[in-house]
């Protein structure tokens, strides 16, 4: 199996900080690179130089604040876990980071065993829901690649009709609905009638 690269960005207006958790972390093994800004990661990520797979983000800096940029994340389509850092925590912004979907919240000055921790526990997490969504892709792909009469006999198959019916409805035999039956759950590698139901669920939305 492929290892899946990883590169942790920080993004942070003050430069002794992001020089010192780079350090930090390629002196663990991490491959690290810095932002001062969020609009230099943002330029960075519309020339797609490399995919996030954790991001360190101050939440208080000059311009864009860490806030309006995780806000941006969405939509650019990146998943990666971010973990906020600030020298200004308070409860609320520590609620508010969560509440938007952020995977942790840490004050300066930062503990390095700590932080170390998260970042493995985010690269984790990064990991997981990559290969989830490399999957879900793969399904997908598996289901547009079916026949027009294979797309037909899914559609009654998630609708919960049995062979039988699904032949009435298409005026074909049963013995022409279990072959075509067979194929679909080869093409989409599902392994039970839920499975492919989930399937075409997720690819419907």
């Amino acid at each position: 199996m492929q290892t899946l690269p990883q590169k942790i960005h920080i993004i942070d207006d003050t430069a002794s900080v992001s020089a010192s958790l780079k350090m930090l972390l390629e002196s663990y093994g991490y491959d690290a690179v810095t932002h001062a800004s969020g609009e230099e990661f943002l330029e960075e990520m519309t020339h797609k130089t490399s995919e996030p797979s954790c991001i360190l983000l101050d939440v208080r800096m000059q311009g864009m604040s860490g806030i309006e940029l995780f806000q941006q994340l969405e939509s650019l389509n990146i998943i990666a876990p971010v973990i906020f850092i600030t020298g200004h925590a308070t409860v609320p912004m520590a609620v508010r980071a969560i509440q938007l979907g952020a995977f942790d919240f840490l004050e300066k000055p930062i503990d390095h065993s700590q932080l170390v921790f998260k970042v493995e526990a985010a690269l984790k997490k990064f990991r997981e829901t990559k290969s989830a969504l490399q999957i879900e892709q793969e399904s997908h792909k598996a289901l547009e690649s079916l026949t027009k009469r294979e797309y037909q006999i899914l559609e009654l198959l998630v609708k919960g009709c049995a062979n039988k019916e699904v032949a009435r409805e298409l005026n074909i035999t049963v013995k022409t609905v279990e072959y075509h039956r067979s194929n679909i759950m080869r093409k989409t590698g599902a392994n039970s009638l839920p499975e492919l139901v989930r399937l075409h669920l997720t690819y419907q939305q």
